[in-house]
């Protein structure tokens, strides 16, 4: 077996799983560029594949994996109903479980295995490709987050550390920019989803600065700390979870009044009238029509931007 360095490798990015690692761990996107590159600390990367349904993450992620010579392997979620509930499954780790298999099978110049994932479900192909085609095998994923045992399966790891993106004053200028664009603006569909923010700024032309992971950030940063509050509502079509910015929130009201406009009091909009409403109202006091509860935030919710 090579060593450290030597020999071809093969880089497999469970995305899912590593996106929403640095959210939760780190509470910052991870840098693409970051990835491939600790990939070439152990050779020349000749095999290199993310998995995910990309229609659940910005589209920022998937430019930089083109960038970074990251082969996109986009994986719809299934989604159906059980229990009266919308529920999803993902078979994008099947997808990456099959391309380690064949990789092993068909192009046996690659020596090295870098996975990224902290998912124990991965252990058995990696225990096969280490006993019947003696392959060495790196897990590298977020730290707090990685199955032990998928580590001890591995015998080797190569954590992933954060690379900070935008802070202190810079981070503030971005966020600011957001709440002024979600104040002054609204969509053609008549309310905001985080999805439609994260949009909507990385358009030049309502002047929000930063890179797109410094405003994925931001975003994350504001669901974090209350400047944008979520709720779920009813549609004529669907229900949808409405983000909106709160205007009762300290900091938004200064941003809002010192960009000479007046706060909003009451936060919670209803979509059928578009009448305001007081926080936690559960009926639009003009029209009636039901107002959800505020939606948890967790980092996953808050940057999947599938409403």
């Amino acid at each position: 077996m090579e060593g450290a360095g030597t020999g071809e490798v093969g880089l497999f990015i469970d995305l899912e799983n590593i996106r929403y690692s640095f959210l939760n761990v780190y509470q910052i996107e991870p840098n693409v560029s970051a990835l491939i590159e600790k990939a070439r600390k152990h050779g020349r990367v000749s095999v290199a594949m993310a998995y995910a349904d990309f229609s659940e993450h910005p589209q920022w992620v998937r430019r930089s994996l083109d960038v970074a010579g990251i082969a996109v392997r986009d994986i719809p979620v299934r989604r159906f109903i059980r229990d009266g509930q919308e529920r999803m499954k993902s078979s994008a780790d099947l997808h990456m479980l099959m391309d380690i298999m064949e990789t092993a099978l068909d192009r046996p110049q690659v020596t090295t295995y870098v996975l990224m994932t902290g998912d124990s479900d991965y252990i058995r192909v990696i225990t096969w490709i280490r006993n019947r085609f003696d392959k060495r095998v790196i897990i590298s994923g977020v730290p707090g987050t990685i199955s032990s045992d998928l580590v001890a399966a591995a015998g080797e790891s190569d954590h992933l550390e954060a690379v900070q993106g935008a802070t202190g004053e810079a981070l503030n200028a971005v966020v600011e920019a957001i709440a002024l664009m979600v104040k002054r603006a609204l969509p053609p569909t008549g309310f905001w989803t985080v999805k439609l923010i994260d949009q909507w700024s990385r358009d030049r032309r309502n002047g929000v600065p930063g890179s797109d992971p410094d405003k994925s950030n931001a975003i994350s940063h504001m669901l974090r700390n209350g400047l944008l509050r979520r709720y779920k509502t009813v549609t004529d079509v669907r229900e949808v979870t409405i983000s909106e910015l709160d205007e009762t929130h300290p900091a938004v009201q200064r941003m809002v009044t010192g960009a000479g406009l007046e706060a909003e009091p009451l936060p919670v909009r209803c979509v059928q009238c578009t009448a305001r409403n007081a926080a936690g109202a559960t009926g639009c006091i003009a029209c009636g029509a039901g107002l959800e509860q505020r939606v948890p935030e967790t980092e996953a919710d808050a940057e999947t931007p599938a409403e």
